[in-house]
């Protein structure tokens, strides 16, 4: 019985971030919202992409993300409740995008979706490069389950090829 719950825990403590390239990786920030960072020293990140990740994809030259931005929501001046804030969150139609050049380190964005198609004509992002993994399941396993996964835009997420990011594996 004793090993059985060392194995259990080795599992739930050995998944950290979801690594992605170079050093950036996908965590959740206190709000549960699924950020791109990066690590710092004494365990600090810096956050690239804030906000709701919903869709994103990577190789080693790039990483696209598609987000829902939620800091307008944060910052009015309205004294919301924190479940007012996540209301407005869910019914929030907007959705940004973002692309990191790994080569230097360069961020583009938020982009809305004609800016995106543009910029990754600029950089020269592959066109089989897609926004092909989803956060998903990281919401609807025990966390949360009001984001808006399910009429994702077809002409930029690749709805064929989705794989789901495994929730135990952002921490």
């Amino acid at each position: 019985m004793e090993v059985f719950i060392i194995i259990i825990l080795f599992f739930i403590f050995s998944c950290g971030n979801d690594p992605l390239e170079k050093n950036y990786e996908l965590d959740y920030n206190p709000m549960n919202e699924v950020n791109l960072v990066v690590p710092e020293k004494q365990g600090y990140q810096r956050i690239e992409i804030p906000g709701h990740i919903l869709f994103y994809g990577h190789n080693k030259d790039f990483i696209i993300a598609n987000q829902k931005p939620t800091d307008s929501i944060y910052s009015s001046d309205n004294n919301l409740t924190f479940d007012k804030q996540q209301e407005m969150i869910f019914n929030l139609d907007v959705s940004k995008f973002w692309i990191i050049t790994l080569r230097n380190d360069s961020i583009y964005g938020p982009l809305d979706k004609t800016e995106y198609f543009k910029a990754r004509k600029l950089l020269k992002v592959p066109d089989h490069l897609k926004l092909d993994n989803s956060t998903q399941s990281f919401y609807t396993d025990g966390k949360r389950e009001d984001i808006q996964y399910y009429n994702p835009d077809s002409s930029v997420i690749d709805l064929k090829n989705l794989r789901h990011c495994p929730a135990k594996c952002v921490s």
